[in-house]
């Protein structure tokens, strides 16, 4: 068993993190009124503007129908709006309202402070986690099924 324990440890590092990053993500949405996918499709569309449902539903990696139920919700709550693309007259495009970049705005600015104490972290130290976490991606993604 001794040979999995540096797995074992790995894995319960990488759960510690995750939680807590969840557990500040769902405060911050929380603190918004919105779930926390939409808080993430409102973060999306505030970086990539006239985005369809399809695009949208790439960039999140989840599907169709979760997605646009969530916009319908977002448009409802007058955060997003649905408009003719400019490009193609048949097709929807997706952009934030003045509300929805709003609540995006203040809500990033509220999202980071609740995370500031993560700026202590040096940077060495930082790039070398990072650099760890692509090593760690490239040996997992060889051994094989991987779906991306």
């Amino acid at each position: 068993m001794e040979e999995y324990e540096t797995i074992r440890q790995l894995i319960s590092s990488f759960r510690e993190v995750n939680q807590q990053f969840y557990r500040r993500t769902w405060q911050h949405a929380d603190d918004l009124g919105i779930t926390i996918f939409q808080l993430q499709i409102l973060r999306v569309l505030s970086i990539e503007q006239n985005l369809s449902l399809q695009d949208l539903t790439k960039e999140l990696h989840v599907g169709k129908s979760t997605v646009s139920s969530t916009i319908d919700r977002l448009v409802k709550a007058g955060l997003v709006k649905r408009e003719q693309s400019s490009l193609d007259r048949r097709a929807i495009v997706l952009n934030l309202t003045d509300l929805g970049h709003e609540r995006q705005k203040s809500g990033q600015a509220m999202f980071y402070e609740k995370l500031k104490g993560l700026d202590r972290i040096p940077k060495e130290q930082i790039d070398e986690l990072l650099d760890i976490h692509q090593l760690i991606i490239k040996n997992l993604k060889s051994i094989g099924d991987d779906n991306s």
